[in-house]
Order: structure tokens, then sequence, then C-alpha cells
């Protein structure tokens, strides 16, 4: 069945168009479409059809090669095409490694340390932080494993830098205003301990509190970009669920110049359904998709 009957209030992506927009899409951001993507090309750049008042793709890309605007509909285009799932506590096994065991070995680290006033700081990226549900639920474990460990540290040693490639959902992840149906994931003590209901017109919604807000610096970071607008290392970085849309080649990339700016014996987590085999000479597997810097690397 042709894609035009399946459907017929969208205009055709037809083969040529489709792999013009693949390269552009994969050349700017790194992420792949595979063969069999054409319907939901189309439905995602329709909205931007209908914005220029344009009937066909091979008109919309023709405006994005040519256009001069610094870049803002090539940026409207990335915006339209990547996905953002994501929830509060999502793989709940990381968070509990990060109170459980990254925290704990920090402090005995710190308490180790030469300088008799040392104490634990912690730094972690989230990589593909969507509309912000990942670094909160990162920032509200270390606030809990800061007082179940009595962590001799104030809230400003933790630092959590939240990239994404997408401007909307970086909007979004700033404001940190959600609905009631995307804080399922949050136990009901953290939510009245670190979240503010809403009344009047914000009824069932809720906002992180301002200190969980300071623990998060939201950037825009495309990894594609030749440097990235990070300094120092980090003890942790995740990168979840993200590596499935790019080929093995991109994904190596990515990760390789992640790591430098991993501590050496820091942490990497993946989505569950990501692995990388062919990099365990320097990332040491441990569990359920937790790995971790290898000090002495060949």
């Amino acid at each position: 069945m042709s894609q035009a009957v399946m459907n017929p209030s969208l205009p055709v992506i037809g083969p040529n168009e489709f792999h013009l927009f693949r390269e552009l899409i994969h050349r700017h951001t790194g992420i792949w479409l595979r063969d069999g993507k054409q319907v939901m090309l189309a439905s995602r750049l329709s909205r931007r059809l209908r914005a220029h008042q344009m009937a066909s793709f091979a008109d919309y890309y023709r405006y994005v090669e040519q256009i001069q605007d610094d870049g803002r509909e090539l940026r409207e285009l990335i915006n339209c095409v990547t996905t953002n799932k994501t929830s509060f506590f999502r793989e709940p096994h990381h968070f509990a490694f990060l109170s459980g065991q990254l925290i704990p070995e920090m402090m005995a680290a710190a308490h180790g340390s030469p300088h008799a006033a040392a104490k634990p700081a912690v730094r972690i990226w989230s990589a593909a932080c969507s509309t912000g549900e990942e670094p909160y639920s990162i920032a509200l474990a270390l606030l809990e494993a800061q007082q179940r460990w009595r962590w001799p540290a104030s809230a400003s040693a933790i630092g959590i830098v939240a990239s994404d490639l997408d401007t909307t959902v970086l909007e979004k992840a700033a404001r940190g205003i959600y609905t009631e149906d995307e804080i399922e994931g949050i136990d009901s003590t953290l939510l009245k301990k670190y979240f503010l209901r809403g009344t009047d017109a914000m009824a069932g919604q809720v906002k992180v509190k301002k200190q969980i807000a300071a623990l998060v610096e939201f950037e825009r970071i495309n990894l594609m970009d030749r440097t990235w607008p990070l300094s120092g290392s980090f003890d942790a970085i995740f990168f979840r669920n993200a590596l499935i849309y790019f080929r093995q080649e991109t994904q190596d990339l990515f990760l390789r110049k992640m790591m430098r700016y991993l501590r050496p014996g820091g942490y990497l987590f993946l989505g569950h359904s990501e692995h990388i085999p062919w990099l365990h000479d320097v990332l040491e597997p441990l569990r359920q998709t937790i790995y971790r810097l290898r000090s002495t690397q060949p």
C-alpha cells in the first residue's frame, strides 16, 4: 500500500527527497533515519511546510539549504525530527547506583585526601536530557544520598550539566513544570519535599523547587560540533536511549569523545537496550548498562 493511501492528508515525500533529508539530518546531527521512515519524516516535517505555506518537501528542502537565517530554520527542522521519550527515574537501578555506590566511593576518596578540608563534590552530565526528567531525577537522587550518608558537602558541591540538541525540549526542561501524568514515577515523599503543586490556573501541574533547579545547568549541545562547551571532568555521564539513533561509527565517535570528559574510574550509563562491546577495552562493563572508565587503558 502506498504512503499516499496510508496518509492521504500528508504531502508525499518521495525516495529522492527522503535521501536528501536523511543526508542533511545525518550531516548536522549524526542521527540516521533508516529505510522505511518516510511516513514518520513526512508527518514530523509537515508542520514546517504549513508554517511556510509550501506544497512539497522538495520546496522545503531547497528553502532550508538556501535561506540565510543563522541556522534558525535548520534548528526548527532538527527539533521536528528528534525523539524525546523520557520519564522521571526511568531505569531506576541507575539512580540506586548513584546513591548506593558513587556517593560512598567519593566520600571515601575525600576522607583519604591529604587535605583536611577536602569534601566530596560530584559533577554529572546528562547528555541527552530531553525535557529534564533525567537531570532532575539525578539531582533528587544525589540530595537524598547526601542526607542518607551524611555527606559533609553543601548542595553547591553538586553540579549537573544537562544538554540536548532540541531547543524546544530544553525550554520546557528549564521551566521545570510538569503535569500529573509526567510525575507518575516520583515517590510521594519526594514530590512533597522537592516540588511545588500548582493552584488555580496551574492546578494539575507541579514545579521543581529552586533548590533542585539551582543544581542543573541546561545547555544546547550538538554532539556533531567539533568542540563542546564543557570544561573539567565528570564523575558520571548519562547518555541513555540515544545511541539507537546513530550508526556504529557515529556512536564510536561520540563515546570516545565523551570519555575525554570522564574522570578515570568514572561511570557511563546507557539505555537498557544499548551495548558497546567494541569499547570494553576502555570501558569496563559492570551491570545493567553501567560502565566504568578503566584507569589504565591500552
